[in-house]
């Protein structure tokens, strides 16, 4: 198994297997904050991990990134593919799938959107700040990888590390404070199509249950809803997501 960049992606085992799953991830991470993951995969899957927002010419709007990133995400639909994206990932996998061609889109079976507001909620208490840093102080930042936790401790003891850190996320959150609903398809008009899957952790206070079950207003069909033990990261922390995701990449539709 290898880990190398294509075309502007991380990629993870070997490129030519027949099934593909595309990683996208949360507000501060990066392509490989995603690897620990992709590493429990089968061989039979091709992983691809996008970095979502360049830290060295950032966007400035949601729009702005999930059109940087479509172009993207839809060259590597040749063959069928599971999306997965957790938190600001899961938002951008959202408005990505929506906008995709048909020809492209077909090859998606699965889309896995974890833990996150629902675009209902995100976009209700989105406030437009006129760039990163406006209305989020780097102390506020700073307060929030803690509070969330899924950063090492040594992060916060390294203080060149730590503002490299908070300048990612903060870049990430603007991104998520300037989110709009994408124009898609009405919610449940779709008999066929990607099998929508819907995960949270039970002890994640803001993407929590309740608001897992308000995506099913934004997705063109049903859901399928899951918890998992954890919080906000659950999907790095604990083996039983990656146990559900290994099943989709092996049986199809969950």
């Amino acid at each position: 198994m290898t880990t190398r960049p294509i075309t502007g992606h991380l990629a993870w085992g070997a490129e030519g297997a027949p099934v593909r799953m595309v990683l996208l991830h949360y507000a501060g991470g990066s392509a490989a904050s995603m690897l620990p993951l992709a590493r429990t995969l089968p061989r039979t899957c091709h992983v691809v991990l996008p970095d979502l927002n360049d830290p060295a010419d950032p966007a400035h709007t949601f729009t702005a990134a999930v059109t940087r990133l479509l172009p993207r995400i839809a060259e590597l639909l040749d063959r069928p593919t599971v999306v997965l994206g957790h938190s600001m990932g899961a938002l951008m996998a959202h408005a990505v799938i929506e906008a995709l061609p048909d020809d492209r889109r077909r090859h998606v079976t699965d889309v896995v959107l974890s833990g996150s507001r629902s675009p209902a909620t995100t976009s209700s208490i989105a406030t437009f700040p006129p760039a990163a840093f406006t209305t989020r102080t780097r102390a506020e930042l700073a307060a929030d990888m803690s509070r969330y936790g899924g950063c090492p401790p040594e992060l916060f003891t390294d203080p060149q590390l730590l503002h490299l850190a908070v300048t990612k996320l903060g870049h990430d959150m603007q991104l998520i404070d300037t989110y709009r609903t994408p124009v898609g398809r009405a919610a449940g008009a779709e008999p066929t199509g990607p099998a929508y899957h819907v995960w949270y952790g039970h002890d994640d206070t803001e993407a929590s249950e309740a608001e897992a079950r308000r995506w099913a207003g934004a997705l063109p069909r049903p859901p399928h809803l899951r918890g998992f033990p954890g919080g906000h990261f659950y999907l790095l922390e604990h083996a039983q997501a990656g146990q559900a995701l290994h099943h989709l990449t092996t049986a199809g539709n969950g």
